[in-house]
């Protein structure tokens, strides 16, 4: 009986050991899909494109009806990765046989939608393909229309510590290959000068001066149809910092839509994506979902809410442009008449936006109440 007992004592013994490392594996396999995940993303949103996987993402990333339709994915990235193969309207068989499989890159779609779950499908496409989650397969739903543009927003913010709060943004209004051409040229450019490091304001010094000046400007002449914003707030009586910037965020945001739908810049209906650069996980995610219940509670026709992430600013020249934009907006604002590097190259900055510093109200610390400046990129200096 003892030996009974013995034997069966040992058997849950391993049953237990057995359960614990499929445990651990499964930790192990999360953990390597969210690196991955993670990985793919910053690399999406920064136009840092390298194998077949990026190149899908980039087209999910910029397309609905892509995320919708894996023939017009193939369509889209063939059109935008092998045009020296399609011209974008007619395809011959013999052309056919040479693109990239429509097989392959519905698998690799299937995997960054059901697996990193990044760039998702509509819920009425989900629900065909057998992947809606439970909870929503008795919820009505709401498609997105066919054919939306996006705006891709890219955001900072500075100042939490300081007389005035900022938040930046870098508005792209347009996707294709030639904004990933723009970041492999800036790469380029950037490993002929031996640079380095990331460019950040903060890290500017003296002996760097002419390099950022000189990477703002070609960033600026790769890119003539963005547009930066901006919204700026006296931070005093402001308990909750992190409050106050989500606020301001949220305004940046709603009332940059209302600027590019009114002015006809950019015109509803469009899909609002919005990209921010990476400081703590819990914060990030608290200030993210934050902003889109506000944007969401707003009802605004038209827009429609898509990837809300925080990025990495590694190798990301959208997020380090807005850093550089936000820093010098920042450094005039507490250091009008300062006359080191830091603010020659701030003066360079606004100087090439055409930006007047004395248009902000640095009285107002009513965050319902600050003005969003919208700064397009007409010359290069």
């Amino acid at each position: 009986m003892e030996k009974m007992e013995e034997g069966t004592n040992k058997t849950n013994q391993e049953i237990e050991g057995h359960n614990e490392e499929i445990e651990e594996q499964d930790i192990i396999k999360l953990e390597k899909l969210e690196n991955e995940r993670k990985e793919l993303l910053n690399r999406v949103v920064s136009g840092n494109i390298i194998n077949i996987r990026d190149r899908v993402a980039y087209i999910l990333n910029n397309s609905i009806d892509a995320r919708n339709s894996d023939i017009d994915l193939a369509w889209s990235y063939w059109k935008c990765f092998e045009s020296n193969k399609f011209d974008g309207v007619h395809i011959t068989k013999e052309q056919f046989g040479n693109l990239t499989r429509l097989s392959s890159l519905s698998r690799i779609r299937a995997k960054i939608q059901n697996e990193y779950k990044l760039f998702q499908a509509d819920d009425t496409v989900k629900r065909y393909r057998g992947v809606l989650e439970e909870d929503k397969k008795n919820q009505a739903i709401e498609d997105k229309p066919r054919g939306l543009g996006m705006y891709s927003v890219y955001i900072d913010e500075t100042g939490k510590t300081q007389s005035y709060l900022s938040v930046g943004s870098l508005w792209i209004l347009e996707a294709g290959a030639s904004l990933i051409l723009s970041n492999m040229e800036l790469g380029d450019w950037k490993r002929s000068k031996k640079v380095n490091y990331e460019f950040h304001f903060a890290e500017l010094d003296r002996f760097r001066v002419a390099l950022f000046k000189d990477f703002f400007t070609k960033f600026l002449t790769l890119h003539p149809a963005i547009s930066f914003k901006l919204i700026v707030v006296n931070n005093k009586g402001f308990s909750d910092k992190n409050a106050a910037i989500t606020d301001l965020t949220y305004h940046l945001l709603s009332k940059g839509v209302d600027h590019e739908n009114e002015t006809g810049r950019a015109p509803l209906p469009r899909v609002l994506q919005v990209w921010l650069d990476e400081e703590e996980k819990g914060s990030d995610e608290l200030k993210i979902e934050n902003i889109k219940e506000r944007i969401t509670s707003q009802k605004i026709e038209g827009l429609h809410l898509g990837d809300f992430q925080s990025v990495s600013s590694d190798e990301n020249f959208y997020i380090q442009v807005v850093d550089l934009f936000t820093g010098a907006i920042n450094r005039k604002l507490h250091n009008p008449n300062g006359s080191n590097f830091k603010d020659d190259f701030a003066d360079y900055v606004i100087d090439s936006l055409g930006f007047d510093m004395s248009s902000i109200n640095k009285e107002n610390n009513q965050v319902d109440h600050s003005t969003v400046f919208n700064l397009r990129q007409q010359e290069v200096k």
